[in-house]
């Protein structure tokens, strides 16, 4: 017994050198874990700085004079008022540099007359339209919902079907015999084709006598047309001198300028009184031209068939006739050295006359009515 009591005397003491001795001195304060916050206080200075240059990137305005835009703007943008102080003594309060209408600033713009006319005719048909700032619709959101948003240029499936059961009713109430019969308007209706179709190809058949007869006959008409003229008229070439004399004494030509007249005018005056008229012509002049250079001598083109040449230093009577066209003459042309001109008349004729003598050179036609005639300027290409 005594040995028991012994053993459970030790094994008290052992338990008690286990546990550690909360009174110690030597044993160290408890450690106090300390406590945090679930929304603690953060410093937003540099927030609201970042939220300052987003707005403001948002409402950059744009310079309206400037004409180069360095980043992507959005349409308020673009369109944006034009902000600053108003003109304090502007009625409108628009400074004088920014108008360029006497009601204000007036800037163009294009927009598709197609797209135009399809939100126009849509607002007014359905009562919304398409917002042109955004991808939004203003006006009449009920019936934008009810209609799906169509325009007037689509066609809803129920008016398609609607359509097409009317076209199938009304093709089975035609009476079969109206669409047999050409006199009809069932049968236009029927056999009308589209212009896209193209032509149909038929066999090309063979002409009849008669219609080669004619077509022979039209064919010899109409040469004979391009080498006599409209109606087949002849008309002798001849000419008529009024002058004194048609050289001088010493031998020179009519047509020879005055020793005095120089070819090119030192001053140009604007004209202030009539200097002279000359008549002779029985009907209307459509031309007239002056010899080259010197213009001591004037070419009238008239619409009694005729052509006359005039003299304009000195006496300025006509100094020859030039007759060989058979309608009005429509224009003339002088060559560089005026010895020779060209005649161009309604009678699909053109003439090449010698100035000096009034023979005709020649004659050409290209069967069509010359409105404008003229020689090639190149001294070398002139005969």
């Amino acid at each position: 017994m005594d040995s028991l009591q012994i053993y459970a005397d030790n094994s008290d003491e052992e338990d008690l050198s286990h546990q550690p001795s909360t009174l110690s001195a030597d044993s160290s304060p408890p450690r106090l874990i300390p406590s945090k916050s679930a929304a603690p206080k953060v410093d937003d200075t540099m927030l609201a700085l970042t939220a300052a240059e987003a707005r403001q990137a948002q409402s950059r305005p744009i310079d309206p004079t400037q004409h180069v835009v360095a980043f992507n703007p959005t349409y308020d943008q673009l369109w944006a008022p034009t902000y600053g102080p108003a003109h304090p003594y502007a009625k409108d309060g628009i400074a004088q540099g920014m108008r360029n209408h006497k009601l204000g600033f007036v800037e163009d713009a294009s927009i598709d007359s197609f797209v135009f006319d399809e939100q126009y005719n849509t607002f007014h048909k359905y009562g919304y339209a398409a917002d042109p700032s955004g991808s939004n619709y203003i006006g009449d959101l009920d019936a934008l919902q009810k209609n799906d948003a169509i325009s007037v240029y689509n066609i809803p499936q129920h008016e398609q079907k609607k359509r097409k059961i009317e076209r199938e009713k009304d093709e089975d109430e035609v009476d079969p015999t109206e669409i047999d019969n050409p006199a009809t308007d069932v049968w236009l209706m029927k056999n009308k084709r589209s212009p896209w179709a193209g032509k149909k190809e038929g066999v090309q058949t063979e002409l009849t006598e008669e219609q080669k007869k004619y077509a022979e006959e039209y064919a010899k008409k109409k040469e004979e047309k391009g080498h006599k003229g409209e109606k087949g008229e002849h008309v002798v070439d001849k000419t008529t001198f009024h002058g004194k004399e048609e050289r001088d004494y010493q031998g020179r030509s009519w047509i020879a300028p005055p020793k005095d007249a120089k070819a090119t005018n030192d001053h140009c005056y604007i004209p202030k009184r009539l200097v002279h008229t000359w008549s002779g012509h029985t009907k209307g002049v459509s031309a007239i031209r002056f010899f080259p250079k010197y213009g001591h001598l004037i070419l009238s083109a008239g619409m009694d068939t005729k052509v006359k040449i005039w003299d304009v230093f000195n006496s300025g009577k006509c100094m020859r006739t030039y007759m060989g066209h058979s309608k009005a003459v429509r224009d003339i042309s002088f060559c560089n050295d005026g010895t020779k001109f060209l005649t161009a008349g309604y009678d699909k004729n053109i003439k090449y006359w010698d100035t000096e003598t009034g023979q005709v050179i020649s004659t050409f036609s290209t069967g069509k009515v010359p409105y404008v005639v003229k020689l090639n300027p190149d001294e070398d290409k002139q005969n």
